[in-house]
Formats: structure tokens, sequence, C-alpha cells
């Protein structure tokens, strides 16, 4: 939803499957039959994950925070035409991520 123009969200989409699909991948190597029943390894593998998740979020939400602070200070009207700030997408000077 933060990603403008069709272009860039469709990539944005892509990387986001694509990372998504690599858990299966992980999953497969992490929960060994050696490991039964308690899977130590692999579930410190899926909190370790969720902590780098929970950090990235994190990191992201300030990163748009500080770009909609930076965009509100700068002004709007830089001679743009309508059609030229919609294929800006996210980086048009109007465009605020949402939180």
């Amino acid at each position: 939803m933060n990603i403008g123009g069709h272009h860039r969200r469709s990539v944005g989409s892509a990387w986001q499957v694509g990372f998504g699909n690599i858990g299966g991948i992980i999953a497969v190597w992490a929960f060994l039959a050696k490991d039964a029943p308690k899977y130590i390894t692999g579930y410190s593998i899926c909190l370790a994950f969720t902590v780098l998740s929970i950090i990235a979020c994190a990191i992201y939400g300030i990163g748009c925070w500080s770009a909609n602070r930076r965009r509100d200070r700068t002004p709007v009207d830089v001679g743009l035409t309508e059609y030229e700030k919609t294929e800006l997408g996210d980086l048009s000077p109007e465009y605020r991520y949402m939180l």
C-alpha cells in the first residue's frame, strides 16, 4: 500500500511473494526428524526470524514517519502536472506513506 505506481507495485508484490515462499524452504531444513519432539533448532530459527521481522517493521515505520515529516516541510508546488505527479507514484512530493 506504500508503493505508488503500477510498475513499482508489481515489483514489490513479487518481492513479497518470493520472500514469503522462502519460509517453506527454510522449514524443510530447520525442523529435522532428529530434533523431535522439541525441535529446539527449528523453533529458535522461527523465533529469530520473528524478532527480525519486528525490528524491520519498526525501522520501516520510523522511515515512513520521517519521510512524511520531511515531505510536510517541503513545498508541494514544484511545477509538476497532475499526470507527472501520478507517474511519479510514491516519489511524488504530494504522496504520503500510510502508517
